[in-house]
């Protein structure tokens, strides 16, 4: 890339003569030339990706609504597997995309001792920050310094109201791509830690060129402002990694939103002057937009304005360590999403908010939309600040109310309708991600909506004493499930009793209970294994070893979907990169699989 610049302003900018007034502003005029190229490209991938959701879209309209015939609904069994061991020019298409999941989204790469992204995401943040530097020292006549000292700025503080939106709920990139806000935030991060070493290139050279000559001068408040700006920045970057934001979010939090604030406020008076403002009030706006988006769903969804306003919530201690949080509203969402809970009364601070999955779903099991008010349900793991406040409210009250507000929904979740098989694997607590899945798989199955015929629900739980965490919700998909539906449903015991001889359902003869296992926690099995399907074993899932039954004997598109320890999510990542799933297989017939992983950010539990 080469822009012509005129003669005389090289031979300025090249040498040490003092630009006139005209030279800068030519100068400046360059600087905004590179600013809107870098946007062009960043618009043109995010039309890119909306491209690819719309025709994504189509595609997945046009198989649910060929999806199987009213007459064969009455038929439980499953059609033949489409697995011929022959190789079929039609299936090229079908390898093609398994190629690209295995080597884009089941491929990670360690990047830090807590963290790991795959290749997709390495490629947007390599390739983001790639464009930034080359944008930054292109076409500087050999790295002149007056090239680029400047270019640098310009380019981070443009970039400034994108880092804004990508770390917003409500934003425009997310409406368009369909890439949730939890997505974005791993973006929102590496992006603005390369603006933070553009900021500082620029601070340096500055520094280098004199500042503190310019800094005894009293009529310099610019650059104080900038100082400022870039100080608030980096101690925001400072505080935000992993361990001090795991450890102490809240404090995290709310000093990340008073830094940032003082930065961009730093930052446009900084600019103002030279008449680059405009690069980052915007960011305000961005901000305000989310922050009313915000402020607006949590008004409807308590109806303020009505006399019956839904501003309480029921909380149950379920075991030691999980609290069961139930709320009346009319909120809608799609199984699968979540939403941020505001307890004034269990918070450290009034606003404080934090994302959990919504384990329930909205509509009736009978296929039906049910009553207009829907029971929003959350089941929340103990641990430490808010969560561990949360439990300890819980055992204090026993069964009580709070208040409690609720912001949302947000998040992606994938649409299983169109597949023939839904494998839905959950470990510990992620069961609130996979279970309203399995009950929205059952709604449509009863509303005609959905071509699924078959589901393995698979949970893994350390206790027994666990199972009454859904208990109820499970025992209702599988007895209103239709005859066209199979669930197959396991749930694996991993605790001190892993590896104990295994425990069936009770229509299977000749299995019993181990004898370490209390008899009130016999009950909790016996509960939960009455129906017809229900296993529980006392041992460790065979992730390899089920996908792969559901997989060579799938009639159609297979569906993984997986939330839990990180752990967990790589055994099936690694068992779907295997022969079982590669294109090679895909080419002779097999089922192509689509994986989903539920996961905030790059992160190793």
């Amino acid at each position: 890339m080469s822009y012509a610049y005129s003669p005389e302003l090289l031979e300025v900018l090249a040498t040490s003569g003092a630009p006139s007034a005209a030279d800068k502003a030519l100068k400046n005029h360059y600087q905004r030339l590179f600013v809107k190229d870098l946007w062009i490209i960043i618009a043109s991938v995010v039309a890119a990706l909306t491209l690819v959701r719309g025709v994504s879209y189509i595609l997945t309209s046009a198989r649910i609504s060929a999806r199987r015939k009213p007459s064969d609904l009455d038929e439980k069994a499953e059609p033949p597997s489409t697995n011929t061991g022959r190789f079929s020019p039609r299936n090229i298409p079908s390898a093609i995309a398994s190629a690209f999941r295995i080597v884009a989204f089941r491929i990670t790469v360690p990047i830090g001792p807590a963290s790991c992204a795959s290749i997709s995401e390495l490629t947007f943040i390599c390739s983001y920050i790639a464009v930034l530097l080359v944008f930054a020292f292109v076409d500087t006549r050999n790295l002149t310094i007056t090239f680029w000292e400047d270019r640098a700025a310009h380019l981070a503080s443009s970039q400034v109201s994108l880092i804004v939106a990508l770390a917003g709920k409500n934003n425009f990139i997310s409406w368009l791509t369909g890439v949730s806000h939890e997505k974005l935030n791993v973006l929102h991060r590496a992006a603005a830690r390369a603006c933070l070493i553009l900021l500082w290139v620029h601070a340096m050279t500055r520094y280098h060129g004199g500042l503190p000559a310019k800094w005894a001068v009293a009529t310099t408040n610019w650059m104080q402002s900038g100082v400022l700006g870039l100080s608030a920045f980096t101690l925001a970057a400072l505080l935000s990694v992993r361990p001090i934001r795991n450890r102490f979010f809240e404090f995290f939090l709310l000093s990340h939103v008073i830094l940032v604030g003082l930065f961009i406020l730093g930052g446009y008076i900084h600019a103002r002057e030279p008449g680059f403002g405009n690069y980052l009030w915007p960011a305000l706006c961005v901000w305000a937009f989310d922050r009313l988006g915000r402020l607006g769903r949590i008004i409807l969804n308590s109806r303020w304005w009505s006399r019956k306003g839904h501003a309480t919530a029921t909380i149950e201690l379920l075991g030691q360590d999980t609290t069961r949080v139930t709320l009346k509203s009319r909120m809608h969402w799609k199984a699968g999403q979540h939403a941020y809970l505001i307890m004034p009364s269990v918070s450290t601070i009034p606003t404080e908010a934090h994302p959990f999955t919504i384990a329930s779903i909205p509509e009736a099991l009978d296929g039906t939309q049910g009553p207009k008010e829907k029971e929003i349900v959350f089941l929340i793991r103990g641990r430490n600040g808010f969560t561990g406040r949360l439990r300890e409210h819980a055992s204090l009250q026993g069964v009580g109310t709070v208040t409690a507000l609720i912001d949302g929904p947000y998040g992606c979740p994938p649409n299983l309708k169109q597949f023939s098989t839904c494998v839905l694997i959950a470990g510990g607590s992620g069961v609130s991600y996979t279970l309203p899945l399995l009950l929205d798989l059952v709604h449509n199955d009863r509303a005609g909506t959905s071509q699924c015929r078959r589901v393995l629900f698979v949970w893994a739980v350390r206790d027994a004493a666990h199972l009454k965490w859904i208990s109820p919700l499970l025992m209702s998909a599988l007895s209103s499930a239709s005859s066209s539906l199979v669930i197959d449903a396991r749930i694996y015991i991993t605790g001190k009793t892993a590896g104990l001889p295994t425990i069936t359902s009770p229509t299977d003869e000749g299995t019993k209970t181990p004898s370490s296992i209390s008899s009130e926690d016999e009950k909790k099995i016996d509960s939960i294994t009455s129906f017809t399907g229900v296993k529980t074993e006392y041992r460790r899932p065979d992730i390899h070893r089920l996908l792969e039954d559901e997989v060579t004997t799938a009639a159609g598109q297979v569906s993984v979907d997986v939330a839990g320890p990180s752990a967990l999510s790589s055994l099936v990542r690694t068992a779907l990169s295997s022969e079982m799933a590669r294109p090679s297989a895909v080419l002779k017939g097999q089922p192509s699989v689509v994986l989903h992983v539920e996961t905030f950010g790059m992160v190793k539990h």
